[in-house]
């Protein structure tokens, strides 16, 4: 319960769980990041498509640690 988390498109992921697709390199604070399909990607390795604009679902977020769940 005092375990601090990080939240992403109304999921909650414990912070060694928060960790990108395809790297498993893990997101802190500060990172930017793309939640794509309920995906977790860092900049480095977001899809290709992205560049290009066809994915529509993209969410880039600046991460930022979320307060303590109760």
């Amino acid at each position: 319960a005092s375990e601090l988390v990080m939240r992403a498109q109304g999921n909650v992921y414990h912070l060694k769980c928060f960790t990108c697709s395809t790297c498993r390199n893990r997101l802190v604070p500060g990172d930017r990041f793309h939640y794509i399909n309920g995906s977790l990607f860092c900049e480095h390795d977001r899809p290709t498509a992205l560049i290009n604009g066809h994915l529509n679902s993209l969410q880039s977020n600046p991460l930022l640690p979320d307060q303590k769940v109760n």
